[in-house]
């Protein structure tokens, strides 16, 4: 919040001090602007309102359709139709038709153009169309069906009838468009309604000739093919009957045949079939006289009668068993050959069938395809026949869904120019240029601006500022602050800088102090004069010495002379004490610069001005070295490191930020002890602008009296 005050109050500063270049550019923008309105054309606008429904109302009720070519939906399924319907009304067609209804003869002349300023081969490329469009606004409302077609003319009147004669143009022509799209479709159709009849007829000739060529009737085509389709099952089932016989057939015979008659043990008895009687009966009675045979011949022998006869009757049942057998086989093989030869008639009779079953399919497709053809092409005609009667009444309607809700009217209040809007515009604008030429009068102007420039440059805060006093011409030393009766600002701001010096660096001794400038002319000499006075009358022992030797004058603003001085003292033509001046003013003594050498800068860097520094040092509580500027010697950056401070004065109305910038990188160096910035010679009543980024609370309070101050040391 702080900080955007202070950005605030620098916004009104700088407006304040260049207040007069920003009210001119606003004077001069507004008169231009206020020129510019009276000196404007007025134009007037009239407006007609039109409403363009989606539909045009069905006179001829809901089952007759009419022809159409706009939309059918609603306003938000139809941006694509309503977008299109704006178009149309800034159309050149539309516009044609509006000029046709302009009075007289003269078209150039009703839309205001001064022909007789125009030469004559120019008058043919101008197109009054573009000009009508140009004076034509269609304003769609929105969430709703009414359009707003306003129409800019100087004359009132002239506005009013070209709005009203676009509406009615519009009409004209969506009715027009709807009249030849009804007639062309109304005309299609008849061509197509004939083209369709003729094909109707040759679909149904070609049915009948196919009926005919067939001998089919459509109703017997069920029938037939539900006949077929029983015959095909009954043939496929006694088919599978069939089939299964024939494999049990074969299969009896296939065991049959399998068993070995010779089998000397018999294993043939085990595989005979049990299915037929004979040969089952056959086969017990083999086995009981086998049995016999054996019992008997473990009693009586091989050669025993009843085992001889038992023997022949056990070949003659073997046999038997033999035959049957054999007689079995031979009559499933016949039974076989008999299915055979029945399933090959009857799988013929199925092929046959399923032959004429698929002629018959393949005869209804064809049949069927004509019927469709027949049915597709009477319903076409039918359609486009009804469709054609609709025609032709929609073309005898004139029914639109477009309609004038209201007419324009002619208005004596100019909508240009907008006085109001241009004011507005020209207020703004004027303020835009008056704050850009504050920016450019300020982006040119080298001064400092604020306080906070010099801390931003120096990291360093403000030492003191010291307002700019009267020197008073009876007193001995007219730049001595000191030498004032009374308190003044000037003596308390000396005062302050004396605390700000030594609390600018409490853990280290002050004992040699370095003033210097950017420049000439910034008062380093009469702020090194008053802080020694400050020191000296607070009672410290205080030595001032003139070390700028090329303009000396530290010697003019005591009144002493400068026979000799530091220069003498550093070659040893005279000692410290014969230098000094002592007791100048309040216990404060001077050593001037003397007679200015001509190697200024090899005696500061000689070993001799070290041993002259160690010895003022050794006498005197503060030394205050009077040096040059920073900017054009290098003297000032020479005894720097020496000190244990530097002070820069500075004339915030003098000295360039980037010579002072340069300046203060010079001893902003490791073993330089930069304490700070003086700002002198500041005019309280006119520089405005610093005061806002500090507090001067200090000038505005009663002041302290010399002994608190004293204390304070």
């Amino acid at each position: 919040m702080h900080e955007r005050e202070i950005e605030l109050k620098e916004i009104i500063i700088l407006l304040k001090r260049h207040l007069y270049l920003f009210s001119s550019v606003i004077v001069v923008v507004m008169t231009l602007t206020v020129a510019h309105i009276y000196r404007s054309q007025k134009i007037y606008s009239s407006t007609a309102s039109i409403e363009i429904e989606p539909k045009a109302a069905n006179v001829l009720g809901d089952r007759m359709e009419i022809v159409s070519t706009g939309s059918q939906g609603y306003y938000w399924s139809n941006k694509e139709y309503y977008a299109t319907q704006y178009e149309i009304i800034q159309s050149r067609s539309v516009a044609e038709k509006v000029l046709e209804l302009i009075p007289g003869e003269n078209i150039l002349e009703y839309l205001g153009l001064d022909i007789s300023k125009i030469e004559e081969e120019k008058l043919k490329d101008i197109d009054p169309v573009n000009i009508i469009l140009g004076k034509l606004t269609v304003s769609p409302q929105k969430n709703s069906n009414i359009v707003k077609i306003s129409v800019e003319d100087k004359d009132p009147e002239k506005a009013a009838f070209l709005a009203n004669s676009f509406a009615n143009a519009y009409i004209d022509f969506n009715l027009e468009k709807k009249y030849f799209a009804t007639k062309d479709a109304a005309r299609w159709l008849s061509d197509q309604s004939i083209n369709l009849k003729k094909s109707l007829e040759d679909s149904e000739k070609m049915l009948f000739d196919f009926k005919q060529n067939n001998n089919v009737l459509a109703t017997t085509f069920e029938a037939k093919q539900a006949m077929l389709a029983t015959r095909i099952e009954k043939f496929t089932n006694t088919l599978t009957d069939q089939e299964i016989r024939r494999n049990a057939v074969a299969a009896k015979i296939e065991e049959y045949s399998k068993i070995d008659l010779e089998d000397p043990n018999e294993s043939f008895l085990k595989e005979a079939s049990k299915d037929n009687q004979l040969i089952n009966n056959l086969k017990m009675k083999y086995i009981e006289v086998v049995s016999k045979l054996d019992e008997s011949e473990k009693f009586y022998g091989e050669k025993y009668p009843k085992v001889l006869s038992l023997s022949t009757e056990r070949d003659t049942i073997h046999d038997s068993l033999k035959k049957e057998i054999a007689g079995v086989i031979k009559s499933y093989d016949l039974e076989l050959k008999t299915l055979e030869s029945e399933m090959a008639k009857n799988r013929k009779m199925l092929s046959d069938s399923q032959t004429e079953a698929i002629m018959l399919n393949k005869l209804d497709i064809d049949y069927s395809k004509l019927l469709r053809e027949v049915e597709t092409n009477k319903k076409l005609y039918d359609i486009v026949l009804e469709r054609t009667k609709q025609a032709d009444l929609s073309a005898l309607l004139k029914n639109n869904n477009v309609r004038i809700i209201d007419n324009a009217l002619s208005l004596k209040i100019p909508v240009k120019p907008r006085k109001n809007l241009i004011l507005l515009i020209g207020l703004i604008l004027s303020m835009i240029l008056g704050s850009l030429a504050i920016f450019v009068v300020e982006f040119f102007d080298t001064r400092f601006r604020t306080f906070k420039e010099f801390e931003t440059i120096t990291k360093k805060p403000l030492l003191g500022i010291i307002p700019k006093f009267e020197f008073v011409e009876s007193s001995q030393f007219k730049e001595i602050a000191f030498e004032e009766k009374k308190q003044s600002f000037a003596v308390e701001s000396f005062r302050s800088l004396r605390t700000n010096i030594k609390l600018s660096n409490p853990d280290h001794k002050i004992a040699k102090l370095l003033v210097t400038s950017s420049i000439t002319q910034e008062g380093k000499t009469t702020v090194s004069a008053n802080i020694g006075v400050g020191y000296s009358v607070a009672g410290k022992k205080v030595l001032i010495v003139d070390a700028d030797m090329r303009k000396p004058r530290v010697h003019k603003l005591f009144g002493l002379k400068n026979e000799y001085g530091l220069s003498t003292l550093i070659v040893g033509e005279n000692t410290l004490a014969q230098v000094t001046n002592r007791d100048v003013y309040a216990g404060l003594d001077v050593i001037t610069c003397g007679p200015i050498p001509p190697n200024p800068a090899e005696l500061l860097e000689s070993a001799r001005f070290n041993d002259v520094l160690a010895e003022m040092s050794a006498k005197y509580d503060l030394v205050i070295f009077d040096s040059p500027p920073l900017s054009p010697v290098s003297d000032a950056a020479t005894i720097a490191p020496m000190t244990d401070g530097v002070i820069v004065v500075v004339n915030v109305n003098k000295t360039p930020r980037d010579i002072f910038k340069m300046s203060v990188a010079k001893i902003i160096k490791p073993g330089i002890h930069f304490l700070g910035t003086v700002i002198n010679n500041f005019d309280l009543k006119h520089e405005k602008k610093f005061k806002s980024y500090y507090n001067y609370s200090y000038y505005h309070s009663p002041y302290k009296t010399e002994k608190d101050e004293e204390s304070s040391i």
